[in-house]
């Protein structure tokens, strides 16, 4: 990042803080009124408004794909949860009348 080039040019954290709308009325009035007449730091903006959205679109994309990757993971899961209850279920009525623990349930838990 730059720094203040000259005492009448804004700097990048200026020019991003003028993008951003994080600077008093008086002061992005007189940016504004530097990049009419400045092509050099028209030019300096326009390269940091590139950027900023360059990163935008980024976060975005890692956004929607850690949304897909959390939405089959969770599909994953519960058709794992399914297929394992299907076996818990067909385990359980299986298993012999005379196998009842101490729980009161068909378990291994009376030996």
């Amino acid at each position: 990042m730059r720094t203040n080039r000259s005492p009448e040019h804004p700097n990048d954290e200026m020019l991003l803080a003028y993008l951003d709308g994080e600077r008093s009325m008086a002061r992005i009035r007189a940016i504004r009124n530097h990049l009419r007449n400045c092509w050099k730091c028209r030019s300096v903006l326009a390269d940091l408004e590139s950027q900023a959205e360059a990163i935008s679109r980024l976060l975005t994309a890692n956004l929607d794909s850690e949304i897909d990757r959390s939405t089959e993971a969770k599909k994953e899961f519960l058709r794992w949860r399914k297929a394992f209850e299907n076996r818990r279920q067909f385990f359980r009525r299986s298993l012999p009348a005379s196998i009842v623990g101490e729980c009161g349930a068909r378990c291994f838990c009376a030996n």
